[in-house]
């Protein structure tokens, strides 16, 4: 039994390092987003996000790109990898140069431990036009997504639509 005590204790070393990485790397709050603007789905994992320290992630953008008069979907996975229920308040809004133009959805959102909510939204530019906004050649918009002291940017470049002369057929 002595003789292997050294053996034992390194095992139980590495095993309670494992342990802390498992631990380190799962547990906790993380988000997805899902953009869909045309035909094309873009999708933001929390890595994006996670892969700076958070004095920087608060500055960090994703930009999309969209055609005015087409909406824009979103959809907001958050993921609660604790023990304990997770309450927030999820909001999304429209922002232009600073100032807030928009609501989009705001919701209170009770996650149980190792659970998923998922909430969804439209980016309409019918709504932008009721609200005084509208679109010169190109112009961006910044979609705030928050929950709790989480904040994501999502740029949204919104542009004419091209004119396109149809192809005849062959």
């Amino acid at each position: 039994m002595r003789r292997n005590l050294f053996l034992y204790l390194a095992i139980a070393c590495f095993a309670a390092l494992i342990a802390i990485f498992i631990v380190d790397g799962y547990l906790g709050i993380y988000d997805t987003t899902y953009v869909t603007a045309g035909e094309r789905e873009q999708t933001i994992e929390a890595d994006y996000w996670l892969r700076y320290p958070p004095s920087e992630t608060a500055k960090m953008t994703y930009q999309v790109s969209a055609e005015w008069g087409q909406k824009v979907f979103f959809r907001y996975e958050i993921d609660n990898r604790r023990f304990s229920t997770y309450s927030t308040l999820v909001q999304a809004s429209v922002w232009q140069e600073n100032e807030k133009v928009l609501d989009l959805f705001s919701e209170e959102e009770s996650i149980g431990p190792f659970d998923k909510a998922m909430v969804e939204w439209t980016l309409s530019t019918q709504d932008l036009e009721k609200a005084g906004f509208g679109v010169d050649e190109r112009t961006q918009y910044t979609v705030k997504i928050s929950h709790g002291e989480v904040e994501r940017r999502i740029v949204v470049d919104l542009r004419y639509p091209r004119e396109v002369e149809p192809t005849p057929p062959r």
